[in-house]
């Protein structure tokens, strides 16, 4: 994987912290970089991976230590998928 420079305009306080930079806190810290664009849809989780140069399914393991969902739905849209869900079966039936 690739790796640029990129100057990035910080509150001169946040430096300390991005001073660490373990593989961990790095990954953490670009996979944050990442949210937005996934929380819009204007990326996948998937593609998120790949810039990160890891699995889908470690990118969501790290963003469920961090806290963030991987579905992104009220409970309204919950119980319409599980309806949906259900009238599928019942035609398959």
């Amino acid at each position: 994987m690739d790796f640029v420079e990129y100057k990035l305009k910080v509150p001169s306080e946040l430096t300390l912290f991005l001073a660490k930079s373990d593989k961990k806190t790095e990954i953490q810290r670009n996979a944050l970089l990442l949210y937005p664009y996934i929380h819009d849809q204007t990326i996948s989780h998937g593609r998120a991976a790949e810039i990160l140069g890891i699995n889908k399914y470690d990118l969501i393991h790290v963003y469920e230590e961090l806290g963030l969902p991987y579905y992104n739905m009220d409970f309204s849209e919950v119980e319409e998928e599980i309806e949906t869900f259900h009238s599928l079966e019942a035609d398959l039936l």
